[in-house]
């Protein structure tokens, strides 16, 4: 050594791997080649792996790369470039004509327009409409049952029942009641006057052809000769009066023929004043008949010969 310092030495043009260097080691002077300094650094132009870079990259470190505002880097299907975001600068929306693969029932609903009062509702398989949903139907939908919603609706339960004062024209729609089951018909006219309460019916018995019928063989009174006059024929005949016709059941018997008409007492029946049987004689005898007394199984007629 000189006694001359390193820095003191004039810079070689370039450092082979061989050259020695003089180090110090721990406060002891020992010498090292080029090569083997070089072996533990790294060459002035170097590369490193991802995998090597420790610590976030800053984003004013990175380069544009080409891209403009508004740009994000995509992968174009080989190789990344920049491309429009299409989730927004700041909102972090996606247009909805952005969007791709969207279900045809999922895009019938986007499409429509909203309004105050409008529900959407499906019209097919992929369409859709706007309805009107006014604020009387929200106040119907939240209702939880049956009894709710007639309340909303101000209504009474299918079955209900109601006082007659409760009912504006009992009177009258009684009346008609009363008046649609009394029918004119055989002998028997019915008519009205008056009107509202004082509104009467007048029930009558009048004579007709039908007030008459033709007795032609013997037979048992029913109660469809009540009020009628039945006249005999050319043969005899004989009436038997039965329990079951009811007290006011009349009914006359006329002899106009040459046959005569005789009057019996059947199972339960008590003739009077005479106990019978009671019988015409002559033309144009007459033989007046009344019920007095029905039980439904006992019976009093009252039976009156008319001569002639």
């Amino acid at each position: 050594m000189s006694g001359q310092r390193i820095s003191q030495f004039p810079a070689a043009t370039s450092a082979e791997a061989g050259d020695e260097l003089v180090a110090n080691q721990s406060g002891t002077t020992r010498k090292v080649t080029v090569g083997q300094l070089r072996a533990g650094l790294a060459p002035a132009s170097h590369t490193h792996a991802i995998a090597d870079i420790v610590g976030q990259i800053p984003p004013a470190r990175l380069d544009q790369a080409g891209a403009l505002t508004g740009q994000v880097l995509k992968w174009n299907g080989s190789a990344w470039a920049p491309a429009a975001d299409d989730a927004g600068a700041a909102s972090g929306s996606v247009p909805w004509s952005s969007l791709t693969g969207i279900p045809a029932t999922i895009n019938a609903i986007g499409t429509l327009t909203p309004a105050a009062d409008q529900l959407a509702f499906y019209t097919g398989a992929s369409t859709a409409s706007l309805t009107l949903l006014t604020s009387f139907a929200r106040s119907l939908l939240d209702d939880t049952d049956a009894a709710q919603a007639r309340t909303t609706l101000g209504a009474a339960a299918a079955t209900h029942g109601h006082a007659s004062s409760e009912i504006s024209d009992f009177a009258i729609a009684t009346r008609s009641e009363v008046e649609a089951m009394l029918v004119g018909g055989t002998n028997i006219s019915v008519t009205y006057a008056g009107s509202g309460a004082t509104r009467q019916a007048t029930i009558a018995v009048v004579g007709s052809s039908t007030s008459y019928t033709a007795v032609t063989a013997s037979r048992t009174l029913a109660a469809a000769d009540n009020g009628r006059v039945l006249e005999g024929g050319a043969t005899d005949a004989t009436l038997t009066l039965p329990t079951g016709l009811g007290k006011g059941f009349t009914c006359l018997l006329r002899r106009v023929s040459t046959g005569n008409l005789t009057v019996i007492a059947g199972t339960g029946v008590t003739l009077v004043p005479a106990p019978g049987p009671v019988a015409t004689t002559t033309p144009w005898d007459e033989i007046a008949i009344e019920c007095v007394a029905d039980t439904g199984t006992a019976a009093t007629y009252l039976v009156r010969l008319i001569a002639a």
